[in-house]
Order: C-alpha cells, then structure tokens, then sequence
C-alpha cells in the first residue's frame, strides 16, 4: 500500500503509467531518505508513506462504510500522503467520476502538506523538484517518464549515447481484458513453472 498512487488506492478500472511514476517517486524517496543528512539513523529511514490502512481495499473493518472515521485516521494511507503534499484541489478531487470517492475525499481536513522540500530538506533542489512533481496527486499532472529523464536531476548522468534511438511499442491496448479467473490461471501456470511438484 505504502506505493500505490490515489488512482489505485480508489480501485480505479483505466489507469496508466503515472501509477509506475508514483511508486517509482515513493521509492526515490526512501532512496533520498538513506542520505545521513537526510535521516540520521538508519532505524528512522523508511517509507515516505508509512499507512497502516488503506480505505477502501484494507480498511479497519469496525468502521469499514465510515468515510469521516477513514479520513480521521493518522495512519491511513492518504492521511499519510496529504500531511507531505497536502489534500487534493476541489478540481483534482472532481477529477473521479465516482461521486462516492468525492465525498470520501472531502472528508479530509484540508491543509497544504508540509510539502517534500521540507521532508528532505538536505537533498538537492534538482532532487525535491523531481519529487514534488512526481508525487502529484492528479495522475494527469504528474511527470511522464520522458519527462522525468529530462529533468535536471538527471543532467550529470544523461548523455547522448546512452539514449535509446528508437522507442519500442508495447501493444498493451491490444490485449483482451482478462477476469478474475483467467488472471489466477495465468498465476498457477507461472508458478507451476518454478514449482512443478
């Protein structure tokens, strides 16, 4: 739960790759939080997202239907997102069509975050800036991947050799949509591969 981007934790159905961008952006942060000017002491690093539950695929199931008791939550999984980048823009949270997510969203007492430069205080600007424009609630706002190796950050390691000339098409689209039971299938048949006993 602790890398899963807002459009995941919502069980959205279509997504696309902004969800590897955020998780990728959660795992540059631990990396950033391994710095000894980031975090001292090895026993604080961490994820940047430490959530305990996560309404609504693993909420606490005594108030499993209660949006207000998730939203008050201090270790639910957006509560920990919105205390670093803040809650979401009345525009970001009109951007579900689900109306239940709206009100789910709404329920949050709304604050701007203490925001990532401040988290990593001691990591460079080139660093917080990829991070804070990685971990942006609104997947469509977030950097794309081309994006994200054009960044600054990145100029001391980017060379011109190093570039892939030509991109190579993954038709994903083209593929059928599996269900439930096509899916577990596939699983036992990839493990079967490994454990054939």
């Amino acid at each position: 739960r602790w890398y899963r981007p807002p459009e995941l934790i919502f069980v959205e159905d279509m997504y696309d790759e902004a969800v590897d961008i955020w998780s990728a952006g959660c795992i540059f942060a631990e990396l950033l939080g391994m710095l000894k000017e980031v975090v001292s002491f090895p026993s604080d690093r961490g994820p940047l997202f430490p959530g305990s539950t996560c309404f609504p695929l693993s909420p606490d199931h005594k108030h499993a239907n209660d949006h207000k008791f998730h939203a008050r939550g201090n270790k639910d999984q957006l509560n920990m997102i919105f205390n670093v980048i803040g809650t979401p823009s009345d525009e970001d949270v009109e951007s579900f069509e689900e109306k239940d997510i709206q009100e789910y969203l709404r329920c949050f007492t709304k604050r701007p975050g203490i925001g990532i430069a401040e988290v990593f205080r001691a990591a460079s600007a080139d660093a917080s800036d990829l991070l804070e424009r990685i971990l942006v609630f609104n997947h469509k706002k977030r950097l794309t991947v081309g994006e994200c190796l054009e960044h600054s950050y990145f100029k001391e390691v980017r060379g011109v050799e190093l570039v892939a000339k030509d991109q190579v098409f993954l038709p994903f689209e083209l593929e059928s949509t599996l269900d439930e039971k096509d899916m577990r299938q596939y699983f036992i048949l990839e493990m079967q591969k490994f454990h054939p006993e």
